[in-house]
């Protein structure tokens, strides 16, 4: 890596759309592009897609190459950071994708790879209100939950990129089976879509809820955003539902908190947009179940970064003269 280039391109590649964007050394986006995924399409006609959308925010900056430090990119799935390739991901149905070469041989500079939710960590690591740092831990409540865990001021990746699932970690070892194969899943009871499947099925048992009126009767259309935005009118069961969710989601920090011993726990993801009630449970789950010094050595937020998140920490991988997380 050269320090004396100024800029690094971040990517995050989802399942539904990509955004690329220009960022600078102090979190800053010159230039932002995005476009969807269709992840119909073959993996090359996607990556060459991604191509498109750096050169676009390169020609819309009026950056030349020359200037940028490397490209991140931000992805879920299980990925190979040595060799740059996604080995799985089932949003985008890929598996042994070298894109980090392809996009290499295209532009000429470094690439790097990294999990969505480390992204997310180093984007309030570096860039937001948790900067600098040393113990931070970034969890997002979404479709899924993850985790990212900054520890002594170093990215925590495990040895085969895979560290921080923090949704697979089981509350109940006689609960229901999970996806990934165990039971009693955090991200059984706490996901967006674990929210959205306990709303549908109280309402099949008759339970009473605006959820039903406001969807047109139509179950399939209830989502985790229209039991958090019902939950904030005051409909009871939506209510029920977050504070549920929160409380499990204490139990999971608890057990994080215990673990790592963080000084942050930084919160973000879909869910969480409409999640003060389920953030004030989990906050009271913890003061009830740990260890009181170590809960008070940790300051719970939600993020203040959003939806950059994983441009800024894709890209901020690039700028590791603050902090120690990434060799580059």
């Amino acid at each position: 890596m050269n320090p004396n280039k100024p800029y690094a391109i971040g990517i995050d590649l989802g399942g539904t759309k990509i955004i690329a964007a220009i960022v600078d050394q102090h979190g800053n986006i010159l230039s932002q592009a995005s476009a969807a995924t269709q992840t119909e399409e073959a993996a090359a006609a996607v990556i060459g897609r991604i191509g498109d959308l750096v050169q676009n925010v390169l020609d819309d900056s009026g950056i030349h190459l020359s200037r940028i430090r490397g490209i991140g990119i931000a992805t879920a799935g299980i990925i190979d950071t040595q060799r740059q390739m996604v080995i799985f991901a089932s949003n985008l149905n890929w598996s042994d994708v070298p894109i980090g070469a392809m996009l290499q041989e295209r532009f000429g500079v470094a690439v790097q790879l990294i999990n969505d939710a480390n992204a997310a960590a180093v984007a309030e690591w570096a860039f937001g209100s948790a900067r600098g740092t040393k113990d931070l831990i970034y969890v997002t409540v979404s479709t899924g939950v993850g985790a990212g865990i900054i520890s002594g001021g170093r990215l925590i990746t495990g040895v085969g990129d895979s560290a921080g699932e923090f949704g697979h970690i089981s509350l109940d070892p006689e609960g229901p089976l999970c996806v990934c194969g165990n039971r009693g899943c955090l991200e059984n009871y706490t996901s967006g879509l674990a929210l959205a499947s306990r709303a549908r099925e109280q309402l099949l048992h008759g339970v009473t809820s605006s959820l039903l009126v406001e969807n047109g009767n139509d179950l399939s259309r209830i989502t985790a955003r229209e039991v958090g935005e019902a939950a904030v009118r005051g409909d009871l069961l939506s209510m029920t539902l977050m504070k549920e969710a929160g409380y499990y989601l204490g139990v999971g920090l608890t057990n994080l908190i215990h673990l790592f011993n963080p000084q942050v726990i930084v919160i973000g993801g879909g869910v969480m947009k409409n999640g003060q009630l389920l953030l004030d449970e989990a906050k009271n789950v913890i003061r009830e179940r740990s260890i009181s010094r170590m809960a008070n050595q940790a300051s719970i937020q939600l993020t203040t970064i959003g939806a950059e998140a994983g441009v800024l920490g894709a890209a901020g991988m690039y700028y590791p003269s603050e902090r120690e997380m990434v060799e580059v």
